[in-house]
């Protein structure tokens, strides 16, 4: 028997289409409204984020600093090098680079073949001891090939997970119903939302469901038209309360109640609950970060930020003081956000002080990560580690 697709958009309440709608023009107003050099090194920034939250939801302690330091610093202590939690938020971090750089169809997005792919990019470059997954209480252990569906059953806490064979059937379900280009309007974000529950709810695989759902939500957002998608996270929203996570997926988990609770296998009403809390993630999750890029409000932490740096009042994380830096490097940043990558000559003209101060200043600026010197390649604007706590609060 099958499971319900989605609310459809008839069903959905006026609040509930509402939101979706504000959901969509805020997307669209921020994919729109981002500097476009800030574009790049956003979306960066946003891969750590949506990594770290993707991975604490399963239980990973790695803090934000020593994944920032490790991705911009070469020398990183080793011992956050070496880290299993560690190797698994920089394979999260890789998996999504690959995908950017090698995108999905959008027609294919919810095919098997690509939650195959999704599944097998987390796992690139694993130690094999680690694809060790114990099946039963007896301690029997079988040897996961990433990328292979389960042939085995499994039980997730309260949820026990369809058959092999109910699970292939699923899938084959799940890929025609999800399928975009016969979905249109608010569908495809009510389709977006049923999605992450039901192919979390099926478990394809022994091991790493959760990361390669949330994985799979994120392109599907993206191939649904959500052009800002990647400059917001789903995984911060989730992991903000992984409590209320996991009890919404619950309840869209339970068995059909009766008629009056749709005609598929599970819960209709559950199902309209996990929807309403997806949907009130997105907005808050896009609500934030068009906050943070409103380009005046950011303007002006920028400003601040120089202007502490000038007077060397400002400290890293760990409570060390960050080096003076000369208030120019303020002119040169704004100048890269607003206008992109500019050669060195342009910028020292611009600054109105000698080649010397000029070498000096952007040399300091790379150092820190602000910045990025390429050679004789123009300079480009970066997000350095000690600059986001400041240009981004509350982003952790």
């Amino acid at each position: 028997m099958s499971f319900t697709p989605y609310i459809p958009q008839d069903k959905a309440s006026e609040e509930l289409q509402d939101q979706i709608v504000k959901v969509m023009r805020l997307d669209a107003e921020l994919h729109g409204k981002i500097p476009r050099p800030l574009r790049v090194p956003m979306t960066n920034l946003l891969r750590v984020v949506n990594s770290y939250y993707s991975n604490k939801i399963e239980g990973n302690s790695t803090v934000p600093a020593d994944i920032l330091r490790a991705e911009q610093v070469a020398d990183a202590p080793q011992e956050v090098k070496v880290s299993e939690d560690f190797l698994e938020i920089k394979r999260h971090i890789e998996a999504q680079r690959r995908l950017t750089d090698d995108p999905i169809d959008p027609v294919d997005v919810c095919t098997r073949d690509t939650i195959s792919r999704l599944h097998r990019e987390f796992y690139v470059g694993v130690p094999e001891e680690m694809l060790d997954i114990q099946v039963n209480e007896q301690g029997d252990i079988i040897r996961m090939v990433p990328g292979v569906f389960r042939e085995y059953g499994v039980k997730v806490g309260q949820h026990i997970a369809p058959t092999a064979e109910q699970m292939q059937a699923h899938l084959g379900q799940f890929e025609r119903v999800y399928r975009l280009d016969r979905i249109h309007g608010l569908s495809r974000f009510l389709a977006a939302a049923a999605a992450h529950h039901r192919l979390m709810w099926i478990h394809p695989f022994m091991d790493g469901n959760g990361r390669t759902g949330r994985l799979f939500t994120d392109q599907y957002l993206k191939a649904s038209g959500f052009g800002g998608y990647g400059l917001w996270s789903m995984s911060r929203g989730f992991a903000r309360n992984t409590t209320v996570y996991y009890d919404m997926l619950n309840a869209a988990d339970h068995p059909r109640k009766g008629d009056q609770d749709g005609r598929g296998i599970l819960s209709d009403s559950g199902l309209m609950r996990w929807t309403r809390y997806f949907t009130e993630t997105a907005l808050d999750q896009v609500q934030y970060f068009s906050a943070q890029l409103d380009p005046e409000k950011l303007g002006e932490r920028i400003d601040v930020y120089f202007e502490m740096r000038s007077r060397g009042a400002l400290s890293d994380g760990k409570g060390n003081a960050l080096p003076e830096l000369r208030i120019e490097a303020r002119d040169v940043y704004k100048t890269l956000l607003h206008m992109g990558d500019q050669p060195r000559a342009e910028l020292q003209a611009s600054l109105g002080v000698g080649e010397r101060t000029t070498r000096g200043l952007l040399s300091q600026m790379a150092k820190e990560g602000l910045i990025i010197l390429d050679g004789r390649k123009p300079v480009s604007l970066n997000l350095s580690r000690h600059s986001i706590e400041f240009l981004f609060p509350y982003l952790w």
